[in-house]
């Protein structure tokens, strides 16, 4: 019973989920998008600098090489993001079976899944295409961010010091915004707690 009950909570928790991030993909993909953008253009400008510069030492060659292994992931992210854009506005799986419908095409519905099936495979498919730009996203910071510690330690290692001083309080920051803005525990949630903090010790009895 307990074993079920939380295979069922569990089964819902990812349907909320999954519905949230088909709610928020319209603003994840702006983000995206502007954070893709903003590293493209931090790239290119570093990467300018450094190539004026030449091998002078090993600090210019990790920036490098860093910053140019994370421009063409910033740019294969921009092109996902912007294809999880267009397919939604598109539609293209409904054009695509309009297309083939107009031809008499033989029996192409079979090809295709519903249209209540559709619309849940084109959140799929936008859920699936966030998460790789998601992980598209944290290579290609940390490559940026290894650039630019690397670029500016062959300034000044005080400078590439300071660099990761204030990056590392501005993550801090983040997240101690993001904590204290949560609501509050309320009422109800408590009871419910404590009716389940009370419950498992008889349920694990059992």
């Amino acid at each position: 019973m307990k074993a079920r009950d939380q295979a069922e909570q569990s089964r819902r928790s990812l349907g909320a989920i999954e519905r949230m991030v088909a709610w928020m993909t319209p603003w994840l993909v702006e983000v995206g998008s502007w954070a893709f953008g903003g590293m493209v253009a931090v790239n290119l400008v570093v990467i300018a600098g450094l190539i004026t510069v030449g091998p002078v030492d090993r600090a210019v060659l990790v920036g490098v090489v860093a910053l140019a292994g994370a421009l063409p992931l910033d740019v294969a992210g921009i092109v996902l993001l912007r294809l999880i854009k267009d397919a939604e506005a598109v539609r293209i799986d409904d054009l695509a079976l309009k297309a083939f419908q107009e031809a008499r095409f033989p029996d192409i519905e079979a090809y295709f899944p519903a249209a209540n099936a559709r619309e849940s495979s084109t959140r799929r498919r936008a859920a699936t295409a966030l998460a790789y730009a998601l992980v598209i996203l944290a290579l290609s910071t940390g490559l940026t961010l290894a650039g630019l510690v690397a670029s500016l330690w062959h300034m000044t290692p005080w400078a590439a010091v300071a660099f990761v001083v204030g990056v590392a309080i501005g993550v801090l920051l983040l997240v101690t915004v993001a904590v204290h803005s949560m609501p509050p525990n309320s009422e109800a949630e408590r009871e419910l707690r404590r009716r389940y903090r009370a419950r498992r010790p008889r349920e694990e009895a059992r």
